[in-house]
């Protein structure tokens, strides 16, 4: 029997803990292999082939990170082996859902748009993948909309470390997002101030998860309450930290806060759509899968500065969940 959130329930995973015949190797591919991918980037944050992600394919470089994982816990089965091989068979599922049952008791996660180290997809974006969208959040293919005539408001505000440092230029981001809300008949409205409302008392740059909450909280102490308005925050990260990210289950005190979004001060796309692809986000219940195409705006972000991707359409059924979202009226 598995325990873990993530692969509880998997029938293909459960056959793998009792059937040699059902055990992973290369050449196997499907949602089952996608959530050991998972497991491995959780734990242990190799490297494994983006294709091989998008494909839920077992492929030679998860081959390679499960051999890694086996290796440095030692997984071996000594009946037959002196060393490990690159199988995920009956020990090593019970070891990753061991491993992955204490993960989710005391990680918290971050957000829903972060990469792992070598341009693979972290675990949300990976988890994501695994999930279907929600039906009524989001309409289905070639759906065509009349004008929502909503607003959606949106709060702005920036850390004491993002401004000293350079701040963050905001202009092009609302700019970018009120282009692409008009033509579906969505009105962006910020609330407490035309650009950036307040500044917060954070002099850091996120790093740890714990770092988010603090964010927030310093947030709330700096305005209250407004918990049908999304709150945009520019802060500092690495370079190469997602370029925003949208954070969801934060609380304080007991007290749930709504969905509420990072723009990276010191990684910024070029076409500005980083805040509109995170109001997307939020407007979710949950994670959910980027587009696949390019020009969308809720398509994956570019790397930092360049214009390669210019994401300019925000197609019907995205404008649909926002006119849905907590912050839409």
């Amino acid at each position: 029997m598995l325990f873990s959130n993530l692969f509880k329930g998997d029938a293909s995973l459960a056959a793998c803990q009792i059937n040699d015949t059902a055990h992973l190797t290369i050449g196997a591919r499907g949602e089952h292999v996608a959530k050991v991918q998972f497991a491995l980037f959780a734990l242990d944050s190799p490297a494994i082939d983006t294709t091989e992600v998008r494909l839920q394919g077992y492929g030679p470089s998860t081959a390679k990170a499960v051999l890694a994982y086996k290796t440095k816990r030692g997984i071996i089965n000594t009946a037959y082996q002196n060393t490990p091989d690159n199988i995920v068979g009956k020990m090593t599922i019970a070891r990753l859902d061991q491993d992955m049952r204490f993960f989710e008791q005391t990680h918290r996660g971050f957000g829903e748009c972060g990469p792992a180290p070598g341009g693979v997809p972290g675990p949300a974006a990976v988890l994501a993948g695994l999930q279907p969208r929600r039906a009524g959040l989001v309409g289905g293919p070639g759906v065509k909309l009349t004008q929502l005539s909503k607003t959606l408001h949106i709060y702005c505000s920036i850390t004491t470390k993002a401004s000293s440092d350079g701040g963050f230029p905001l202009a092009k981001q609302i700019q970018k997002a009120k282009d692409v809300l008009s033509s579906h008949g969505l009105t962006l409205t910020l609330e407490f101030g035309s650009g950036f409302a307040d500044t917060i008392n954070f002099p850091y740059s996120l790093v740890l998860d714990d770092d988010v909450a603090q964010l927030r909280k310093a947030s709330e102490a700096t305005r209250p309450g407004a918990d049908q308005i999304m709150r945009i925050i520019a802060c500092p990260r690495s370079v190469n930290a997602p370029m925003g990210e949208t954070f969801r289950a934060i609380t304080a005190g007991g007290k749930p806060f709504r969905p509420f979004a990072v723009l990276n001060s010191n990684a910024v796309a070029a076409d500005g759509a980083t805040l509109i692809h995170e109001m997307i986000h939020a407007a979710h219940s949950g994670p959910v899968p980027h587009d696949g195409e390019a020009n969308s705006v809720f398509f994956g972000e570019p790397k930092a500065g360049q214009g390669a991707v210019e994401r300019t359409v925000l197609k019907p059924d995205r404008a649909l969940t926002l006119s849905k979202a907590f912050f839409a009226t």
